[in-house]
């Protein structure tokens, strides 16, 4: 009689090895969680690895979803073939590529054998908007974002969650701080972003100063303002104008503690109030109610915050918006898009949102 064979086990499949690229800037960068989110649940034994900036590397490196981040450090071409060789070794199956840049198609030249997916980033729709040659609205980032997944059948959950992490060292560093600084668990608190790269999404610092003074006024709040290490002086020149004694005038972390620690922060803040910036992302990312404040650019470009927020613009002003990112100066000369932003204006916004947190 033919003995029975076992048939061999088959060996199941590789995990499919995924790169994200999107290397700039801060805010854009914070939006790609929830495409980690999706990713980990449709493929959960994947191997997926983020390129980005190094100094962008803290808006994502705690998703439970990545392998590793590989970070481009530097400008420059040897910084460049650098990141390309670590790119290389991981030998990625798929690339999704989330900044369609001059940047990611030189880093593409050397991946020819993994599958390409570039989201579509509305480029001439919003340039209609620009041109005042358009009226229809550019998809959110985060939609277009996860549109790039549809093609491996991954569709977004009809709430889609955007949540930035933090590790657990942040998390003791953030009780640290709050023990230090003794702020209790019922203790209001408001964090400012007065900072923005381009001069025409920043609101007037004498107004960011007489606002944060009504607030201590009213709410006897802590405030905490956040920035980047050149925006310190920016923050420190609101604060002197302020009404109110040093401690509550507030605590300035900018140059003080890292990004990575910021955003840990931010995670205590009730409310944030800020302009057009990769901040108010982080705030939103990490729970906050929003009030944001829009000069140039409007909410219609697709980069409005996803969370719970509130918009303070002046409405029907036929100049906006002037350009895509910001500009240095108003190419009109009357700056009336922050000009007409009064303190009255958004304390009416700020206060309803206080309301709303608490």
């Amino acid at each position: 009689m033919a003995s029975k064979t076992t048939p061999a086990e088959k060996t199941p499949p590789a995990p499919p090895r995924i790169l994200i690229l999107r290397y700039s800037s801060l805010g854009d960068v914070a939006l790609t969680n929830p495409v980690l989110d999706g990713l980990l649940a449709a493929s959960p034994r994947a191997q997926i690895y983020f390129a980005t900036k190094g100094s962008y590397v803290p808006a994502i490196q705690n998703h439970p979803a990545l392998t590793r981040v590989i970070p481009l450090e530097g400008p420059g071409f040897f910084n460049l073939w650098s990141h390309i060789q670590e790119i290389r070794r991981i030998n990625p199956t798929l690339v999704l590529d989330l900044h369609d840049s001059l940047r990611s198609h030189i880093v593409s030249l050397f991946l020819k054998k993994a599958r390409w997916l570039a989201y579509d980033k509305e480029a001439l729709r919003r340039r209609m908007l620009v041109k005042k040659t358009g009226n229809a609205p550019s998809l959110h980032t985060i939609q277009k974002y996860l549109k790039t997944l549809e093609p491996l059948g991954v569709k977004p959950h009809l709430k889609i969650k955007f949540e930035i992490q933090v590790s657990r060292k942040d998390q003791s560093f953030l009780r640290e701080f709050l023990e230090r600084r003794r702020i209790s668990p019922s203790q209001l608190v408001i964090g400012l972003g007065p900072g923005a790269k381009w001069k025409t999404k920043r609101w007037m610092p004498e107004r960011y100063a007489e606002l944060a003074s009504r607030l201590v006024e009213d709410y006897r709040c802590t405030l905490l303002w956040f920035g980047s290490p050149e925006e310190a002086p920016l923050i420190e020149s609101i604060k002197a104008k302020m009404r109110g004694t040093p401690l509550e005038r507030g605590i300035n972390l900018a140059g003080e503690y890292s990004l990575e620690q910021a955003v840990t922060l931010l995670g205590r803040c009730d409310l944030f109030i800020g302009n057009d910036s990769g901040l108010t992302h982080l705030a939103s990312g990490r729970g906050c109610r929003v009030v944001v404040l829009y000069g140039s650019t409007t909410t219609s470009l697709g980069f409005e915050p996803w969370g719970p927020h509130s918009v303070v613009e002046v409405a029907n002003l036929p100049c906006r918006p002037c350009d895509l990112h910001g500009r240095n100066s108003c190419p009109l000369g009357h700056f009336k898009c922050m000009k007409d932003l009064t303190v009255d204006l958004v304390e009416g916004a700020v206060k309803r949102s206080v309301r709303r947190s608490r």
